[in-house]
């Protein structure tokens, strides 16, 4: 079907439910729009995936046309913001063109394309009377490959809503149509109490756990490198913990050398809290649209130097039970009426806009199949106000994918990726 098709469906009666009025932003969706406002510019809110394709990157028309041709498998990716205030909606664009959502970006030869695309990020931002996403095809720094990007807004798409469109767009996957939650939280005693007490104790941040230098640039930095496979699935074997569970292990292992070496009089003593999302998105009905992620704090042990008793302390903390208790209180606080939106993010908002960047965020997600052929898949986490730097691990069948960025002013970024791969040696060696 092709988006004139697409949009006389729209139009019809037999349009689905939810359409006409569109769909109210949820409290995450209003969280990360508040953070947005709030960042240095907005890209550093946008989150990205990508890979290095073969070959010449495809013509303009030819990805114009696989835009028009996906978008009926994937309605979210023609909905945009309305409205103001407590009345904003997602609303499908009937304006929609697949043209505004294909960039391309020539590089010179040789150089750096994943710090490229960190570049054409802020060079090109996403405007708030479209869709919020983007096709980028970075090409020029070599004659055989080519870089093709996924990117969405952070309050448009949550890490799993990104994937699940680059699915949709590369794939034969289809997602349904977005339509309000017309479900009631299901009351779960001490659940959303739970769930603000987690909130307010990331208030308050870590100590400063990294050296500072000149900035020399406002663009955030990002390394990107992998991990092997085979050992996560040895100590997943051995211990019973999660891929999660391990990479959350081998980041403190990492963290806890990395600020020993670079910023000892700041290493974390007793460990470093860090906000680990959490997907409220159940498997059923996942329609890709807005940010739909809970946080759940987890005390990194940086400085236990025994790695397994790394990963047993942080096993203990993401029990199943415990995340599903962070999921449901969450889930109550994104349904709450919209009078109740803004005095909630009242509570929290002033962690998130700290004027000092002191936290660190982690996220771990799993690859499934996004860009077809493609090799070295990455990503380009978001950098929220308050945010000295964001990891972001994603797992595949074959390795694991390591981003991480970095406020430009902080310094020795490159020592981690070399730390983890030792810190993930010497747990799998202890396990």
């Amino acid at each position: 079907m092709g988006v004139s098709a697409f949009w006389r469906e729209l139009r019809s009666e037999s349009r689905p439910a939810g359409w006409p009025d569109g769909v109210p932003l949820t409290f995450g969706d209003h969280y990360t729009l508040c953070l947005s406002d709030a960042a240095v510019d907005d890209a550093r809110m946008h989150i990205v995936v990508g890979a290095r394709m073969p070959g010449p990157p495809p013509t303009p028309r030819a990805l114009r046309g696989l835009v028009a041709d996906r978008v009926a498998h994937a309605p979210v990716l023609a909905y945009r913001l309305a409205g103001a205030g407590r009345r904003l909606r997602w609303v499908p664009d009937p304006a929609f063109e697949p043209a505004d959502h294909v960039e391309y970006h020539r590089l010179s030869p040789g150089q750096s394309p994943h710090q490229a695309v960190v570049a054409a990020m802020r060079d090109r931002p996403l405007s708030r009377g479209r869709p919020l996403w983007s096709l980028l095809v970075l090409h020029g720094y070599t004659s055989d490959e080519h870089l093709l990007c996924y990117r969405a807004h952070h309050a448009f798409q949550d890490g799993l809503g990104v994937l699940s469109a680059v699915r949709a767009l590369t794939g034969d996957e289809s997602l349904p149509h977005p339509v309000p939650d017309s479900g009631s939280p299901v009351r779960v005693p001490g659940a959303t109490r739970r769930a603000l007490g987690d909130l307010a104790r990331l208030m308050p941040g870590p100590p400063r756990w990294y050296t500072s230098g000149d900035p020399g640039t406002l663009l955030p930095r990002l390394h990107v490198g992998s991990l092997a496979i085979t050992p996560f699935r040895e100590i997943a074997r051995e211990s019973g913990a999660g891929l999660a569970q391990i990479a959350l292990a081998v980041v403190a292992g990492a963290l806890g050398e990395w600020t020993a070496v670079t910023a000892p009089e700041r290493a974390p003593r007793r460990g470093m809290t860090v906000p680990m999302p959490v997907s409220l998105r159940g498997r059923r009905g996942n329609t890709g649209l807005g940010n739909q992620v809970g946080l759940m704090p987890v005390v990194l042990p940086c400085a236990e130097p025994s790695p397994r008793d790394r990963l047993r302390r942080v096993v203990e903390q993401t029990s199943l039970d415990r995340v599903l208790l962070c999921r449901r209180g969450s889930r109550e606080i994104y349904r709450a009426p919209p009078g109740l939106v803004r005095p909630i993010l009242r509570c929290v908002l002033p962690f998130a806009n700290a004027r000092s960047a002191t936290r660190l965020d982690v996220s771990v997600l799993r690859w499934k199949g996004e860009f077809p052929g493609g090799r070295d898949r990455f990503s380009v986490p978001p950098l929220a106000p308050g945010s000295a730097g964001m990891i972001m691990i994603m797992s595949g069948d074959t390795d694991v994918s390591v981003s991480a960025v970095f406020e430009p002013g902080v310094r020795h970024t490159d020592r981690l990726l070399p730390l983890l791969r030792q810190a993930l040696g010497e747990l799998h060696a202890a396990v």
